[in-house]
């Protein structure tokens, strides 16, 4: 925690400094006020947990004190802005650290830690295919959209319990989107909107997964591999 308490000296105005000398050396991330918000890959951290912004979250951490307050976003290259952290996209679960200060009006400044845990997940188009193509044993299919260009072999199932013969494929890891699959050599093609609600364009994470059907006749193209992508990372 004094690393810390150096760390937080350094990015601070001086004039902010002195406070920092009454935090306990005994507090640790366990004293801290744990937020937690989940988004889908591809989409930018929001400012907001639980519809309530971060700001206003640290009011309430306060217990509503009376006063000003003002939040920073620690980042690894120092200290930032609340406005500059909407503009990160993180790829995995990421804890970003942000230090409050509450302004009292008799002059005594209160100092607090949050952490705000930003769980990610990404998404998965299943395809199912059923038709003369599951003699084939195997079809190539391609995945479009976002910037990427995704292949995956449709194979067996190898459990069908009792339902008819079908090819199975995934393309997992996606981010939130709208993407085609086509079965290539076939003039079958579905559309695919990953995470996005019908109604307004909103993203849903809990919208993270979906399967396309086709009907599809035999075809000769095989993958090299259950699957591989090409384009530029999220």
């Amino acid at each position: 925690m004094q690393a810390n308490i150096k760390r937080f000296i350094r990015l601070l105005p001086l004039a902010a400094c002195a406070a920092l000398l009454y935090i306990s050396p005994k507090s640790s991330a366990m004293d801290a006020v744990w937020l937690e918000e989940t988004l889908f890959l591809g989409e930018a951290v929001p400012l907001r947990v639980n519809g309530i912004p971060l700001e206003e979250q640290a009011a309430r951490a306060f217990g509503d004190e009376p006063g000003e307050i003002e939040c920073w976003w620690i980042s690894p290259e120092g200290q930032r802005n609340l406005e500059e952290l909407a503009g990160e996209r993180p790829r995995q679960d990421t804890d970003y650290h942000i230090s409050a200060v509450l302004h009292r009006e008799d002059g005594r400044d209160a100092w607090l830690e949050l952490i705000y845990r930003v769980r990610v997940k990404s998404g998965t188009i299943r395809v199912r295919a059923e038709g003369p193509c599951v003699e084939t044993g195997t079809v190539l299919l391609e995945l479009q959209g976002g910037g990427l260009s995704m292949y995956a072999e449709a194979r067996p199932d190898p459990d069908p319990q009792g339902g008819p013969p079908c090819l199975l494929a995934e393309f997992t890891g996606l981010p939130f989107g709208t993407y085609t699959v086509t079965a290539v050599g076939q003039e079958e093609q579905e559309v695919c909107r990953l995470g996005l609600c019908e109604e307004n364009d909103t993203v849903d994470p809990s919208r993270s997964s979906e399967t396309l059907r086709f009907t599809l006749g035999g075809s000769p193209n095989i993958a090299a591999g259950g699957s591989f992508r090409l384009g530029a990372d999220v």
